[in-house]
């Protein structure tokens, strides 16, 4: 489910703004392990990710309903240095990419230190935003909460927006318990065994029968990377975030006012009409969210912005080269 990729990327960006360090440079795999889980929540199923050094596996299967309708997921997804397979195994369709975080982390390196500070903030306002659309509060912490014990092995529990992760002592990039809510989907994920060692070779083998296609977002994406990064980084996408925050407070105070009275036993008060379709209509757009595209609206916005930059520069001097010529041609009379 693209969702939930969403929830564990914002997940990785918010813990990582709250230490103010790359936001995109995974957690080395300096442990080879395999662990099964169990999905209960509004998803139910089972799933497995085996970890080799460089390599991530994850296979899922599960069932749930969302929005009155049951849907059933079979996905299988492997994460390289340098490049990404995601597949449905029900439709037997698959997409090739290549692996843009190393590319978005060296981007990240180079920015200068207002702009990554600038960057930290815009995501974690930006999660914080997707939290109250969905009425959930924004907890941030590096520090780890507690020490919990799942399929015999100990993990140190963080909390990162809605999520509570618990990871694995020996393996940080493996999760044993992963819980929270978002897109209007209460999600856990248990691990139910860990076998310690190299997974097999054929774990990470392409599932057979699929047919991989190339994602036509990421034709160029050493530059879409930098541009994404400039894009998370922006003056304008923390002035448009401002934007968002002052408009969403103002229908809150508004709502609050108008319902004053059913509220005022302390009781929990009833979304209306307008706040469900809103709270809908969000969890739409999380649902159907596209890296890919977003990363090449934002590119083309960047380079855009660019070119007319440029383009103004241009004029700027043409008009000065002009104003300049004129002066030499009007000459003052001498007497």
């Amino acid at each position: 489910m693209k969702g939930m990729f969403l929830g564990a990327t914002l997940g990785l960006l918010a813990s990582s703004a709250a230490a103010q360090q790359n936001p995109f440079k995974l957690p080395k795999n300096n442990t080879p392990v395999s662990v099964q889980y169990t999905y209960t929540g509004d998803m139910q199923g089972t799933g497995q990710r085996a970890v080799s050094n460089d390599r991530v596996m994850e296979h899922r299967s599960t069932t749930g309903k969302f929005f009155g309708k049951t849907s059933t997921e079979d996905s299988w997804t492997l994460i390289t240095p340098d490049s990404s397979y995601s597949a449905d195994l029900t439709k037997k369709t698959g997409v090739a990419a290549p692996n843009v975080l190393p590319l978005m982390a060296k981007a990240y390196d180079d920015l200068d230190g207002t702009s990554k500070q600038r960057l930290h903030q815009n995501m974690q306002d930006m999660v914080q935003m997707i939290s109250r659309a969905f009425g959930t509060q924004a907890m941030w912490s590096d520090e780890k909460t507690a020490t919990k014990t799942y399929a015999g092995e100990k993990c140190d529990e963080r909390t990162f927006g809605s999520f509570s992760i618990c990871s694995m002592q020996s393996a940080p990039a493996v999760p044993l318990h992963v819980s929270g809510s978002l897109m209007c989907v209460n999600y856990e994920e248990t691990a139910t065994a860990v076998t310690k060692g190299e997974p097999a070779g054929s774990e990470f083998a392409p599932p057979a029968g699929v047919a991989f296609h190339g994602d036509s977002n990421l034709a160029n994406p050493d530059s879409m990377a930098r541009g994404f990064v400039k894009y998370l980084a922006s003056q304008e996408l923390a002035d448009s975030i401002a934007k968002a925050k002052s408009e969403m407070a103002s229908r809150s105070n508004a709502s609050n006012a108008s319902n004053a009275s059913t509220t005022s036993n302390g009781g929990t008060r009833e979304l209306t009409p307008e706040e469900k379709e809103q709270q809908r209509q969000a969890c739409e757009a999380l649902k159907n969210f596209n890296l890919g595209k977003a990363m090449s609206d934002a590119t083309k916005q960047v380079f855009s912005e660019a070119v007319n930059e440029a383009v103004q520069e241009k004029k700027a001097e043409a008009k000065e080269d002009a104003k300049q010529k004129i002066k030499g041609l009007i000459k003052k009379p001498h007497f």
